[in-house]
């Protein structure tokens, strides 16, 4: 097939490559004419790995919607740029929705290329985004003050990958959708110049940002309710428990900043990292809002035929001495309180996964998750020999919200939270990631994060209230657990 006319060659991927990928473009597009109806194009190559911040710090300029991913599983990173095609849903139903959508998308999807064969998960065009803590939209459309839509998943133009390990390449997908009657060569001519604009050939180092060169950030912070108020909430729920309402419920709340200039994103992320490491970093970009953040706990993971979730419930701080370090942990992995809690979330995930698996495991017990600023309980849950069929969507929708963010049980808990909590969450405790071809994928739980739009942002933070909960330290705890965030974003 000839190269494309008026092109010159992507120093990244050379005229051999456009021709691959002009055919590509070709067969989706008498695909879509020969069925009349959409079909998903995608192409792949090798890339040299480069930092997926400093990619997505630059690839985010260029374009309206953006997502950045860092695995705490297997190390592995994504950045995606653009949009191919976009699953926008709402309601009650969003997630089913989503599924099948992209179940009938992916079906007759047109690929080619030099596939990266060091990705068993993630192989393929992606599906990636997240959706809401909880639907709120009504008949009329979705809730006028959401930033974030209530399920937002899209395939990206540009999506690069890269796996675990030392190895120095990543996998650069281009994809798009066409359309019966659209022009195949403006297709791909379209991809390229998009990669063009998103991926140079070499990246700077990136500079010291400016939030630390000229000193913390000037800010006026509000909390949302109180902290009067939200103690008297605790309250509330600890009543309601006691009287059998429900068992457990996730009490949130938000501080709401100003500060004196725009926030440096690419900054935050890059502290989140080094900090965290062990935690699993995203980003997801759109219509002007940023919403980020460094999650020690995953919803769900599915790969090989074997599904894995996180119990993650139970929070005592970090010791300034390695003595104090250790009596805390003791006094965590001892409490009878924590314990409780901890135990409502596994349970739950044990009874959830059992179905939908030949054999569920838990391990011996919980182990204590350490991480720069606290330290949690942590219950490793595996499904094994997973049904024939079913995918990560099909898990997301089973498992969210889990008690470690709701409730225990859910009807009762949400409805309270819904009547009383006075916080719209949005993506707050919902849930990011992705999904391939296969139904494979990754989904973190968004927490430690926060929503920034220029120079405002919201932060968020929540603990689990049971029986036995105490007002003050349970507002001391979600204190902790916002420090992370403004470090982030340079606020102390």
């Amino acid at each position: 097939m000839p190269a494309l006319s008026g092109t010159t060659a992507l120093p990244l991927l050379g005229h051999a490559s456009h021709d691959d990928l002009l055919d590509v473009c070709h067969r989706a597009a008498h695909t879509a004419q020969s069925k009349q109806q959409p079909v998903l194009a995608s192409w792949a190559t090798r890339l040299r790995h480069t930092d997926p911040i400093a990619l997505w710090a630059h690839g985010r300029t260029r374009i309206d919607r953006s997502l950045l991913w860092r695995s705490a599983w297997d190390r592995g990173s994504l950045v995606a740029l653009g949009t191919a095609h976009d699953l926008t849903e709402r309601g009650k139903d969003r997630i089913p929705a989503t599924r099948a959508s992209w179940e009938r998308l992916i079906r007759d999807a047109v690929t080619g290329g030099q596939q990266d064969e060091a990705l068993p998960t993630g192989q393929g065009p992606l599906l990636v985004g997240g959706f809401s803590f909880a639907a709120t939209a009504t008949s009329a459309g979705a809730s006028p003050t959401a930033a974030l839509p209530e399920a937002l998943m899209w395939v990206p133009s540009l999506q690069i990958r890269g796996s675990a390990g030392l190895a120095p390449m990543a996998e650069l997908r281009l994809n798009a959708v066409i359309h019966p009657g659209d022009d195949p060569e403006q297709t791909a001519k379209t991809l390229i110049h998009l990669a063009e604009e998103c991926l140079p050939e070499r990246f700077a180092p990136r500079p010291e940002s400016s939030s630390t060169l000229a000193g913390r950030l000037s800010s006026q912070v509000r909390d949302l309710p109180s902290a009067e108020q939200w103690r008297g909430l605790v309250t509330q729920a600890v009543d309601h428990i006691r009287a059998g309402t429900f068992e457990k419920v996730v009490l949130a709340r938000e501080v709401r900043v100003s500060a004196d200039r725009p926030f440096d994103l690419p900054a935050a992320l890059d502290r989140l990292s080094r900090t965290y490491s062990d935690a699993t970093l995203f980003a997801v970009e759109h219509d002007g809002h940023t919403f980020f953040g460094a999650t020690p706990e995953y919803l769900v993971r599915l790969s090989s035929g074997t599904v894995r979730a996180l119990g993650l419930a139970g929070t005592a701080p970090r010791g300034s001495t390695p003595a104090l370090d250790a009596e805390l942990e003791q006094q965590l992995a001892g409490s009878t309180k924590i314990r409780h809690e901890h135990d409502i979330v596994v349970r739950m995930l044990v009874d959830a996964l059992r179905p939908m698996s030949g054999q569920v495991n838990t391990g011996t017990g919980p182990s204590v998750l350490k991480l720069a600023n606290v330290q949690h309980l942590a219950t490793f849950v595996e499904g094994h020999d997973v049904r024939r069929g079913l995918g990560i969507l099909h898990f997301v929708e089973r498992l969210h919200p889990t008690p470690a963010l709701g409730g225990h049980p859910r009807k009762e808990s949400l409805s309270w939270l819904k009547h009383n909590e006075g916080l719209e969450r949005g993506w707050y405790a919902g849930t990011v990631g992705w999904s391939d071809a296969l139904g494979q994928g990754e989904f973190a739980v968004a927490i430690r994060c926060a929503l920034v739009r220029e120079n405002t942002a919201s932060l968020y933070a929540g603990c689990g209230i049971v029986a036995d909960s105490n007002p003050q330290d349970e507002y001391e705890e979600t204190v902790a657990k916002l420090r992370p965030m403004r470090q982030a974003l340079g606020l102390e």
